[in-house]
Protein backbone atom coordinates (compact mmCIF):
# COMPACT_ATOMS: atom_id res chain seq x y z
CA UNK A 1 0.00 0.00 0.00
CA UNK A 2 2.78 2.22 1.04
CA UNK A 3 4.40 1.48 -2.28
CA UNK A 4 0.92 2.71 -3.94
CA UNK A 5 0.49 6.20 -2.41
CA UNK A 6 3.99 6.91 -2.87
CA UNK A 7 3.57 7.07 -6.90
CA UNK A 8 0.17 8.76 -6.95
CA UNK A 9 2.64 12.34 -6.71
CA UNK A 10 4.39 10.84 -9.42
CA UNK A 11 0.94 10.14 -11.46
CA UNK A 12 -0.26 12.95 -10.49
CA UNK A 13 2.55 15.09 -12.09
CA UNK A 14 2.58 12.83 -15.00
CA UNK A 15 -1.70 13.36 -15.93
CA UNK A 16 -0.53 17.30 -15.74
CA UNK A 17 2.76 16.12 -17.87
CA UNK A 18 -0.06 14.56 -20.32
CA UNK A 19 -2.37 18.05 -20.18
CA UNK A 20 0.06 20.45 -20.87
CA UNK A 21 1.99 18.57 -23.51
CA UNK A 22 -1.22 17.94 -24.92
CA UNK A 23 -1.71 21.58 -25.40
CA UNK A 24 1.29 22.58 -26.90
CA UNK A 25 1.16 20.02 -29.43
CA UNK A 26 -2.70 20.42 -30.33
CA UNK A 27 -2.07 24.03 -31.22
CA UNK A 28 0.61 22.24 -34.16
CA UNK A 29 -0.90 19.45 -35.31
CA UNK A 30 -3.93 21.87 -35.66
CA UNK A 31 -2.56 24.82 -37.05
CA UNK A 32 -5.82 26.97 -36.09
CA UNK A 33 -8.23 28.13 -33.55
CA UNK A 34 -10.32 25.51 -31.96
CA UNK A 35 -12.50 24.48 -29.30
CA UNK A 36 -12.31 22.69 -26.43
CA UNK A 37 -14.02 19.43 -27.91
CA UNK A 38 -11.24 19.28 -30.09
CA UNK A 39 -8.56 19.48 -27.59
CA UNK A 40 -10.64 17.06 -25.03
CA UNK A 41 -9.83 14.64 -28.02
CA UNK A 42 -6.49 15.45 -28.41
CA UNK A 43 -5.52 15.31 -24.76
CA UNK A 44 -7.40 11.60 -24.73
CA UNK A 45 -5.55 10.32 -27.53
CA UNK A 46 -2.25 11.15 -25.70
CA UNK A 47 -3.43 10.07 -22.44
CA UNK A 48 -4.50 7.07 -23.92
CA UNK A 49 -0.63 6.62 -25.53
CA UNK A 50 0.79 6.68 -22.27
CA UNK A 51 -1.79 4.08 -20.57
CA UNK A 52 -1.39 1.92 -23.73
CA UNK A 53 2.33 2.59 -23.02
CA UNK A 54 1.84 1.46 -19.33
CA UNK A 55 0.09 -1.36 -20.47
CA UNK A 56 2.55 -2.84 -22.40
CA UNK A 57 5.54 -2.40 -20.12
CA UNK A 58 3.50 -3.87 -17.57
CA UNK A 59 3.30 -1.04 -14.86
CA UNK A 60 0.62 -2.07 -12.11
CA UNK A 61 -2.88 -2.18 -13.23
CA UNK A 62 -3.55 0.21 -10.24
CA UNK A 63 -1.86 2.78 -11.24
CA UNK A 64 -3.65 3.04 -14.73
CA UNK A 65 -6.72 2.78 -12.97
CA UNK A 66 -5.41 5.94 -10.65
CA UNK A 67 -4.77 8.10 -13.90
CA UNK A 68 -8.24 7.28 -15.24
CA UNK A 69 -9.72 8.59 -12.24
CA UNK A 70 -8.37 11.67 -12.37
CA UNK A 71 -9.20 12.09 -15.98
CA UNK A 72 -12.85 11.51 -14.61
CA UNK A 73 -12.44 14.14 -11.93
CA UNK A 74 -10.97 16.48 -14.40
CA UNK A 75 -14.01 16.17 -16.88
CA UNK A 76 -16.28 16.60 -14.01
CA UNK A 77 -14.86 19.90 -13.24
CA UNK A 78 -14.57 20.87 -17.18
CA UNK A 79 -18.22 20.16 -17.25
CA UNK A 80 -19.11 22.27 -13.98
CA UNK A 81 -16.43 25.47 -14.90
CA UNK A 82 -18.32 25.17 -18.58
CA UNK A 83 -21.81 25.76 -16.51
CA UNK A 84 -23.19 22.20 -16.79
CA UNK A 85 -26.18 22.34 -14.91
CA UNK A 86 -26.62 19.83 -11.93
CA UNK A 87 -29.46 17.86 -13.43
CA UNK A 88 -28.05 17.20 -16.66
CA UNK A 89 -24.32 16.70 -15.40
CA UNK A 90 -24.41 13.04 -14.66
CA UNK A 91 -25.37 12.35 -17.47
CA UNK A 92 -22.83 14.65 -19.33
CA UNK A 93 -20.17 12.81 -17.18
CA UNK A 94 -21.69 9.39 -17.96
CA UNK A 95 -21.30 9.70 -21.98
CA UNK A 96 -18.16 11.35 -22.12
CA UNK A 97 -16.93 8.47 -19.86
CA UNK A 98 -18.72 5.99 -22.06
CA UNK A 99 -16.80 7.30 -25.63
CA UNK A 100 -13.34 7.52 -23.55
CA UNK A 101 -13.78 3.89 -22.78
CA UNK A 102 -14.75 3.40 -26.28
CA UNK A 103 -11.74 5.22 -27.78
CA UNK A 104 -9.51 3.54 -25.17
CA UNK A 105 -10.31 0.20 -26.73
CA UNK A 106 -10.40 0.87 -30.12
CA UNK A 107 -6.72 3.18 -29.83
CA UNK A 108 -5.47 0.86 -27.84
CA UNK A 109 -6.47 -2.16 -30.11
CA UNK A 110 -5.14 0.22 -33.21
CA UNK A 111 -1.69 0.78 -31.27
CA UNK A 112 -0.95 -2.60 -30.58
CA UNK A 113 -1.29 -3.58 -34.46
CA UNK A 114 -0.37 -0.19 -35.68
CA UNK A 115 2.66 -1.31 -37.55
CA UNK A 116 1.00 -3.91 -39.14
CA UNK A 117 -1.84 -2.00 -40.43
CA UNK A 118 -2.84 -0.54 -43.40
CA UNK A 119 -3.24 3.48 -43.72
CA UNK A 120 -6.83 3.48 -44.66
CA UNK A 121 -7.93 1.44 -41.51
CA UNK A 122 -6.05 3.75 -39.33
CA UNK A 123 -7.51 7.00 -41.05
CA UNK A 124 -10.88 5.17 -40.44
CA UNK A 125 -10.05 4.80 -36.93
CA UNK A 126 -8.29 8.01 -36.28
CA UNK A 127 -10.75 10.19 -38.33
CA UNK A 128 -14.14 9.49 -36.25
CA UNK A 129 -11.93 11.39 -33.71
CA UNK A 130 -10.65 13.60 -35.97
CA UNK A 131 -12.93 14.70 -38.36
CA UNK A 132 -12.54 18.01 -37.90
CA UNK A 133 -9.27 18.14 -38.93
CA UNK A 134 -8.72 19.19 -42.59
CA UNK A 135 -6.13 16.31 -43.44
CA UNK A 136 -5.96 13.65 -41.27
CA UNK A 137 -1.84 12.65 -42.28
CA UNK A 138 -0.82 15.08 -39.39
CA UNK A 139 -2.69 13.20 -37.10
CA UNK A 140 -1.73 9.28 -37.91
CA UNK A 141 1.92 10.90 -38.25
CA UNK A 142 1.76 12.46 -35.30
CA UNK A 143 0.41 8.94 -33.26
CA UNK A 144 3.27 6.84 -35.45
CA UNK A 145 6.03 9.41 -33.91
CA UNK A 146 5.09 8.74 -30.45
CA UNK A 147 4.24 5.18 -30.68
CA UNK A 148 7.74 4.41 -31.62
CA UNK A 149 9.03 6.82 -29.40
CA UNK A 150 6.76 5.46 -26.40
CA UNK A 151 8.03 1.66 -27.29
CA UNK A 152 11.94 2.96 -27.00
CA UNK A 153 11.03 4.63 -23.53
CA UNK A 154 12.51 3.03 -20.53
CA UNK A 155 10.33 2.60 -17.87
CA UNK A 156 12.53 4.38 -14.79
CA UNK A 157 12.43 7.51 -18.03
CA UNK A 158 8.71 7.15 -17.50
CA UNK A 159 8.14 7.68 -13.63
CA UNK A 160 10.64 10.24 -13.61
CA UNK A 161 8.97 11.79 -16.37
CA UNK A 162 11.86 11.93 -18.97
CA UNK A 163 9.13 11.76 -22.22
CA UNK A 164 7.73 14.34 -24.89
CA UNK A 165 5.46 13.77 -27.16
CA UNK A 166 6.80 14.18 -30.20
CA UNK A 167 5.59 16.45 -32.68
CA UNK A 168 6.80 17.26 -35.93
Amino acid sequence: MFFFNSKKKTLNIIYNKIVKESKDSFFLVQKKPSNIEQLREFFQLNFILILWYMKIKKINNRHLDYLIKIFIKDLEGMIVELGGSETSFRKKVRIIIENFYGRLYAYTDLFDKFENIKNEQIKKIIGRNFAFLTNNKYIIEYVRLNIVSLKKLNVDDFWSTNFNFKSF
